[in-house]
């Protein structure tokens, strides 16, 4: 079922975990077969963005962002010998959630058009189940994504 975003009774949390994030073009020198290759999320299979970045969370889980968008929130606080950034989530920023519902679901499972995700016929999809959570960028109503559960509760913090 098709979560809109618009509706939701929204709340506010902060990161409170780091992350690892890489430049795409530092994996995978050749742009031009960028888009035959599928990053592997807990949302589906996306396709990858040209000039993203890919993030890693604490629990494995795989994202991709772009890097302005990256820089907005966390600080670089070092790079590993694999030239991986570790990124500090800044304090200061907080993000609109809202934990879905089994109401909100078709058979437990639903899905929202967000700025990255699985192409579909009406847009980049993310999929989530009962309980997760769906993420809003204060400053953009239409970026928006799927936070699960598990990790929404280790790496996140309501503050209100």
């Amino acid at each position: 079922m098709k979560i809109t975003t618009g509706t939701l009774d929204w709340k506010t949390a902060k990161k409170t975990q780091p992350l690892k994030a890489k430049q795409l073009i530092s994996l995978m020198i050749d742009r031009s077969v960028m888009n035959k290759f599928l990053l592997d999320t807990l949302e589906g299979n996306e396709v990858l963005g040209d000039g993203a970045v890919v993030c890693i969370g604490g629990a494995g889980d795989a994202w991709q962002q772009m890097p302005a968008k990256l820089l907005a929130k966390y600080n670089v606080t070092a790079i590993d010998v694999d030239g991986w950034m570790l990124c500090e989530p800044k304090p200061e920023n907080l993000i609109n959630v809202c934990e879905v519902d089994a109401s909100m679901c078709q058979d437990g499972k639903f899905y929202i058009l967000g700025h990255f995700g699985v192409e579909s016929e009406d847009g980049l999809r993310q999929y989530g189940s009962a309980g997760d959570f769906i993420g809003q960028n204060r400053d953009d109503a239409s970026d928006v994504w799927v936070i699960r559960r598990k990790i929404f509760l280790n790496t996140y913090q309501l503050t209100k």
